[in-house]
This record gives structure tokens, sequence and C-alpha cells, in this order.
């Protein structure tokens, strides 16, 4: 239901029924409602007086949203077929759970639009705070009960922050030139999980759900460099207990970037047109997996060039440990650890195009009604201190748990596309 009032005062009002067959039959249906409001203050006689503002708008709103992103048929009791001595018979392949049911995330926003100058000057701000409750994760189970784990809806997570963009048209006329700016501000934690209780060493770079931290926090052994006397790793002792346990794993690093955006420049002029689209991330932290194997010094794997710098003799000062036999020294040297986190900012040429679009005298000549040629490179440069083939990777995908993490992962290609346009 949607609402107007003299082109001043909006309302919008939803709400949604959703059935999965991912739930079982008892809690199958989630309803999803949402609200909206908002008042356009341009519209207000009393900022008639405000010559340059041509939209100010305030709103706000709020609403309901569900997600069953979870393989099929974990609510019932499967089984699998398997011989044993020569005689079929079947097994229990997972843990029923029939009381399964949609994740919920409630999201309150409030933002206004500005425009200046006849909208030659575009401002949007929100800020936006997610409460998601009832979240679809794995539960670690005690390998004696013969499975490793339970899907069950557990624990809440919270995402709150801001979002900012504007457009400007710099120029207007035979030259034309557009610019738009996006930044996003986003801070992510965990409230709550089942009896407190960490979901822990997640992945290869040991990705860690924790109540109080943002969703996998990198959560190892905390590395000192090498001891120059030795050339040996040296790893803190967090309990003091004098020696290195798994007791003194602690926080290495967070994969969520303090802020990530977009710049997009277009220019026209005549019949040329160019578009360049920056993309940036700062501040989060990705695990290079493969130096581990890399950087190890051991293994049938070559090795980077980065090993010539190794440890050789007492008093070299260097980040590489020495070569060795011995299996517990050698497993040091692969172990995981904040000596491969790295800092995953960068700076993008995401995408150029240029184009040129022939003019309409020469176009109707040969019986068309447009005519355009373009060019266009698909991630042309990446500026990062990412020691790695790209910074914006994760070797699992599009899994939210364990994010961050290269592991021999293929870069994004750079690609190049000639075309032509051509309508009748």
């Amino acid at each position: 239901m949607n609402y107007s009032y003299n082109n001043k005062y909006i309302a919008s009002f939803s709400g949604r029924f959703d059935s999965s067959s991912k739930f079982g039959e008892n809690n199958r249906t989630g309803f999803f409602p949402s609200a909206s409001v908002a008042w356009r203050l341009g519209e207000e006689g009393f900022l008639d007086s405000f010559k340059s503002l041509s939209e100010l708008k305030i709103r706000t709103s709020y609403g309901l949203t569900g997600n069953d992103d979870i393989p099929p048929f974990l609510y019932a009791e499967l089984y699998g077929v398997t011989a044993y001595h020569g005689k079929s018979g079947i097994y229990p392949s997972s843990i029923p759970n029939p009381d399964l049911k949609w994740e919920t995330t409630a999201q309150f926003d409030v933002g206004f639009d500005l425009g200046l100058f006849k909208n030659r000057i575009f401002i949007t701000a929100d800020y936006y705070n997610k409460q998601t409750k009832d979240l679809l994760l794995d539960r670690p189970l005690p390998l004696s009960s013969g499975f490793s784990s339970i899907t069950e809806n557990i624990g809440s997570v919270e995402n709150k922050g801001v979002e900012f963009s504007i457009a400007t048209n710099n120029f207007v006329g035979d030259f034309e030139w557009n610019t738009q700016l996006n930044l996003s501000v986003n801070r992510n934690k965990v409230i709550k999980l089942y009896n407190d209780q960490p979901i822990d060493d997640i992945g290869r770079g040991s990705n860690r759900v924790e109540e109080g931290e943002p969703i996998g926090i990198f959560y190892s052994y905390k590395s000192l460099g090498v001891d120059p006397s030795t050339g040996d790793i040296v790893f803190a002792d967090m309990d003091h207990d004098g020696q290195i346990t798994a007791a003194d794993r602690t926080k290495i690093g967070n994969p969520h970037p303090d802020f990530i955006g977009g710049l997009t420049n277009t220019l026209r002029y005549k019949g040329f047109d160019l578009s360049v689209f920056l993309q940036f991330s700062y501040g989060n932290d990705v695990f290079n997996g493969s130096r581990l194997f890399l950087e190890s010094l051991q293994g049938g794997d070559n090795q980077l060039e980065a090993v010539v710098r190794r440890w050789t003799k007492p008093g070299d000062i260097t980040d590489i440990p020495r070569a060795t036999s011995d299996p517990v020294k050698a497993a040091e040297n692969k172990r995981v650890s904040s000596r491969f986190i790295e800092d995953g900012s960068y700076l993008r040429v995401k995408n150029l195009t240029l184009g040129y679009t022939f003019n309409k005298g020469l176009v109707s000549k040969l019986h068309l009604s447009s005519l355009r040629l373009y060019f266009t490179a698909q991630n042309l440069l990446t500026f990062t201190y990412y020691t790695g083939l790209d910074p914006e990777v994760n070797y699992l995908g599009n899994d939210n748990t364990v994010i961050g993490t290269d592991f021999f992962t293929y870069p994004q290609a750079r690609s190049y596309n000639f075309g032509i346009n051509l309508k009748f």
C-alpha cells in the first residue's frame, strides 16, 4: 500500500509471505512486513527562499527480510547406501532438525536526499542498523556422535553503518563531465552464539566466529618474527606459561574493511565518450595461505623469491626463517599465524570504456539510426601492497564465515573488448 499527500508526505507499507521447502512443514512459511515514510521538505513554502535548493527529502524505514541460504533437506532424516563385507546396508547420513526456520533480519534505516542547483549536485546519505537473529549456522558436535556438525538456528549478529553517495554534473554543454562517488562503512559484530561457544578454526586461514567480534576474524598464533640467533620463528606466549600451545591463539586479523567505495567519471565531447570506474577497499586483512607452502622451505612446492633472504647465520635480521629438516621446526614454518596476514587494501581501475558515436548525417547515409564503436577494459590496473595475485579474493567464494583467505586462488582476469553497436 502506497500513500502520497500533495507530493510532500509519502508512506509505503508492505507484507509478504515466503515459503521454502528447505524447512520442515511447521516452519516453512515466514511473514516479512516493512514500512517507510518520507517528508519532502523541499516542497514546503518555508524553504522557498533557498533558491539553490532543488530537492530535500528525509526518509526512514523499518522492515524484516528472510534468508534460507542452506542446502536442502537438512530438516529431514536422511540415509545413505553402503556395502560392508559384501552386504548392502543403509546408514544415517545426517542428523535431522525439524525445527529449522527462516533466518530473519530486522533493518532500520534513516537518511536524506539533497539536491542543489537544479540537481547538478545530488547527495544521498543513510544510516542503517540490521539485527539478524536465528542465524543458520553449523554448530560443532563431538566426533563421538558420528557427525562433526548440525545446522541450527543459533545466535544473532549485528550490522550497522553509513552509506554516502554524491553525484555531480561538473560541466554541461558541448563538453559534459559527470562524477559519482559512493562510500560505505559497515561494522559487523556477533551478538549471540549457542551457549556462548565460538565456531573456531574454520578454513585455511583459521577464521573464527566469536561473540563480541566481527564474523570470520583470523584467530591463531601471533608471530614475533625470526630469532636472529637461531633462525627460528618465535610466537607470542599469550598465557605466559613458558610454552606455545593452543591456549596461546589470539585474534590476529580482521577481514572486514574499514570502508569500501567506488568513483565513476563520465566525460562526453561531441561524439566521444569516456567512462572510468575506480573501486577501492581500505583496512581489511587478507590471509595469504599460498605463502604457507611457497615460503615453507620444504615439500614439493616451488618457492617464492622471498626465500633467498632466509636466515642463514647468527645475527641475520630477516622475516624468513631458516631451512631445516627438523620436523618440529619445519612445522612451525608452516604454522598458521600472523606471519601470513597482509593488508588487503586496494584501489582498482575496475572498468574503462572509450567510445565514439558517429554523427547522424553519416549514419543516415548508411541507412542506420545509430552507429557506435567502443573499447572496454576490465580490471585494468590494481594498486595494492598485497603480495598475492589479487587482493579482492576469497578462496571459498560466497562463504560468509570463511572470508578474506587466499589459497592459490585464480585472480580476476584483465580483459579487453572491442565492439560495435548498430541500430537500424
